[in-house]
């Protein structure tokens, strides 16, 4: 019998790379596909000097250019964890080269760039494409959706979310492409607040308005290279507050400087009780009724693609294997979990609005 694979080209060696081969690793291990996840190629700037270590993580070869991967008619899906603003060129390669595209978000750098990007996408429907909105894959964060889409806390009224981190307070940390605007397009309102963004949009539908500020609170940090100390042009921290379509109303605060309160806190409040949560901390919602009383919760068919409680590598990965897990799926022609999948279309609604705080910021300043 003919086993099915996907064979991936991975684009980039860093640290979220690393995390997605290791959810793509253990998907037939701990699932039964249709299809078999292979780690074809990796693409990096240094081949030589990642060559041993890719060959022992099962690796076929390593390549310095996309363009390679793209050529390569073995390749079936590019998997794209480079700096955001590298993001634009190497989607475009894959499109060049007919592959299926799985991309870290955000989409790009840029709004600009990022709309033109989903235009690209739009004009070849044929090509297989997700946005790593991992969230959307958090236990939780599926529990929640499923609560308000079954009317559990009645008609919601207000969110409250807080994602918080804490790995940008020390001004000794040196300057990386994270903290220059060039390269990520923004700091803490583009790395973590598209995804408290999406996942507004996720539970509750379009968003209406979005308004915010932005602060950088470390100013200058030293050059990882040269040691001279240089100016930061991305921000540390925002607060945004929104409304919905649906008239749910509330905040989104994110932060790369909150040291000993790392959280991603939700709190939901709707007609008939609230719902809270951390996400960093828990699969399960906690669900308060003004009547009392611990309802019956529904569970979600889309938990499935997530590991079991024996299988289970921690939510940071979990929600990466989950992801790729639906994409493998969807590569197969098996989708039975409509709406779920993120796409580039949905990165750039969330750009939409992240451009707009910082527009308003910099008007402001």
């Amino acid at each position: 019998m003919t086993i099915r694979e996907l064979r991936w080209a991975v684009i980039g060696f860093g640290n979220i790379a690393k995390t997605h081969m290791t959810a793509l690793r253990a998907l037939p291990v701990i699932k039964k596909t249709p299809i078999v996840p292979v780690l074809d190629t990796l693409v990096t700037r240094s081949p030589e000097k990642h060559a041993a270590q890719a060959e022992a993580i099962g690796f076929r070869r390593v390549v310095h250019e996309a363009a390679e991967a793209a050529a390569d008619e073995r390749v079936d899906a590019f998997d794209v964890c480079t700096p955001n603003a590298n993001h634009f060129a190497d989607v475009s390669q894959a499109l060049q080269g007919g592959k299926a595209v799985y991309c870290e978000k955000p989409v790009t750098e840029s709004y600009a760039r990022s709309k033109e990007l989903a235009d690209k996408l739009e004009s070849r429907p044929e090509t297989l494409q997700q946005l790593a909105f991992t969230f959307r894959y958090h236990p939780a964060a599926m529990r929640i959706r499923k609560y308000v889409q079954e009317g559990i806390v009645g008609d919601v009224l207000q969110c409250k979310i807080s994602y918080r981190r804490s790995g940008y307070l020390n001004p000794e940390r040196p300057v990386s492409w994270r903290l220059q605007s060039g390269m990520s397009g923004g700091g803490a309102i583009s790395d973590l607040g598209v995804h408290a963004l999406d996942l507004l949009r996720y539970w509750f539908g379009e968003l209406a308005d979005v308004r915010g500020r932005t602060h950088t609170y470390v100013k200058r940090r030293p050059h990882a290279d040269s040691g001279e100390v240089v100016d930061v042009d991305v921000d540390d921290w925002a607060m945004m507050q929104f409304v919905t379509a649906s008239g749910v109303v509330g905040t989104a605060e994110v932060s790369r400087i909150a040291l000993g309160s790392d959280a991603f806190d939700i709190q939901i409040v709707g007609t008939k009780g609230s719902i809270t949560c951390d996400l960093e901390r828990s699969a399960f919602p906690a669900v308060h009724l003004l009547k009392g009383g611990t309802p019956a919760l529904p569970s979600p068919e889309s938990l499935e693609l997530l590991p079991d409680e024996k299988t289970t590598m921690g939510f940071a990965v979990d929600t990466h294997f989950g992801a790729l897990h639906h994409f493998l799926l969807r590569f197969a022609g098996e989708d039975r979990f409509s709406g779920l999948a993120p796409s580039i279309a949905d990165g750039v609604q969330a750009e939409y609005w992240v451009d707009r705080v910082l527009q308003e910021n910099r008007e402001w300043a």
